[in-house]
């Protein structure tokens, strides 16, 4: 039995609903799954939050609930329809998947070694016993992260990789071994937020359960998967409020660092220097990237951003620099963010010289690979005519992963 799996009693076929929770947009998508198979994107949708130019917690859950519920009556509406479409008529829908970027939860690996002279057995209690303190130092250390009075559970607390011995290995059960490497993955929600989530989806679906599970981990798993090769990486999720930055080293998810300026930092420039609203800016970066603008607004747009690069660049080296505790980076940089904002970001990162940074072969350049669609084509189908939503096709291939496993 595989470490990271679900339980005995999931069935491991049939449609699943997914939904993304982000810090400016929620998404939606009806996934079918075959056990051996890729899985498959049957119908998804993206609504927007309520843009606000200032940030207060409470009104910022209750945007996020609105869209959510908005999310969910599109899928009832509109997404139901399409199983008749694709040959799953009457597919009941039991198990749905919620994903939360952050600011909505926070994170932490933690590497747990055991050394013995003698030989010991890895069995069910130890891995219990590994997890469970694990849990209670966390908890201790975060458990009041988000403030007096605000509750918190944990989402995740699963070991991700482990080593027997020096050795990566799937299923340690019932090996006898000398030394022992786990890295714990734990994640701490706000109850009241996966409480209000909860209600909000069995409003529309009679579900089994509702797994609830961190972006980070989906596309750390989902990115390791599909670059075999790179054993070292440090990859970008930008939201619209926030931005994480996690470091891979020799194949292990280290440590994730976030910091307060996205995807809307840009556009809140824009707004104020052109004088416009966030519908308008928010055009202005798609026709400005695609090169279409003319060169007055163009030079406005560009002085814009760049401004909002000095300091997100400056937040980025630090975070990185932070999260290397001395060592080497790799140079790969992988960038996940909307299809609007990914080029920009792209260009800016290569333009970068990371004066606090020393990359291999002590060259400064890094190398960014913008995460599109297309990369995921052998980790997630999807019919012809479903928007390809790059967050919700590597939750799909998270799913399908753990599910197989």
């Amino acid at each position: 039995m595989s470490l990271f799996s679900f339980s005995k009693k999931q069935d491991k076929n049939g449609v699943v609903a997914i939904f993304d929770i982000g810090s400016a947009s929620v998404g939606g998508a009806l996934v079918f799954l075959d056990e051996g198979k890729i899985p498959k994107v049957l119908y998804s949708v993206r609504k927007e939050m309520v843009f606000k130019e200032d940030l207060d917690i409470n009104k910022f859950t209750s945007s996020m609930i609105r869209t959510l519920e908005s999310v969910l009556a599109d899928i009832e509406k509109k997404g139901l329809i399409h199983l008749n479409f694709r040959t799953l008529k009457n597919k009941e829908i039991t198990n749905a998947f919620c994903f939360f970027s952050s600011p909505w939860y926070v994170s932490q690996t933690n590497v747990v070694r055991i050394n013995k002279k003698e030989l010991f057995s890895v069995n069910q209690d130890l891995v219990d016993e590994i997890i469970g303190e694990e849990r209670r130092l966390f908890m201790e250390e975060k458990g009041k992260i988000f403030g007096r009075g605000n509750e918190v559970e944990f989402m995740e607390s699963k070991i991700i990789q482990l080593r027997l011995n020096g050795y990566k290995i799937q299923n340690p059960y019932k090996k006898y071994v000398n030394s022992v490497e786990a890295e714990v993955f734990l994640s701490l929600i706000m109850t009241n937020v996966a409480d209000k989530v909860e209600k909000t989806v069995a409003k529309y679906f009679n579900l089994e359960r509702l797994h609830m599970h961190s972006f980070t981990l989906a596309s750390f798993l989902c990115l390791r998967d599909i670059f075999e090769s790179n054993d070292d990486f440090v990859f970008l999720d930008v939201s619209g409020e926030v931005t994480d930055v996690s470091f891979i080293k020799n194949d292990s998810l280290r440590e994730t660092e976030t910091f307060p300026m996205g995807k809307n930092a840009f556009i809140r420039e824009i707004m104020k220097d052109l004088k416009t609203n966030y519908s308008s800016a928010s055009s202005m970066i798609n026709i400005y990237k695609e090169g279409k603008m003319d060169p007055e607004n163009s030079k406005k747009i560009e002085g814009s951003i760049n401004k909002i690069k000095k300091v997100w660049i400056k937040y980025l080296e630090q975070a990185m620099f932070d999260l290397s505790h001395g060592a080497i980076l790799p140079r790969v940089i992988f960038v996940i963010a909307d299809p609007d904002v990914g080029d920009v970001l792209i260009k800016m990162i290569q333009q970068e010289n990371f004066t606090k940074l020393v990359f291999p072969d002590y060259n400064q350049s890094a190398e960014p690979l913008f995460i599109k669609p297309n990369l995921l084509k052998n980790s997630c189908d999807f019919y012809s005519d479903v928007e390809k939503d790059v967050f919700l096709m590597m939750e799909s291939a998270f799913i399908s992963r753990i599910s197989d496993s």
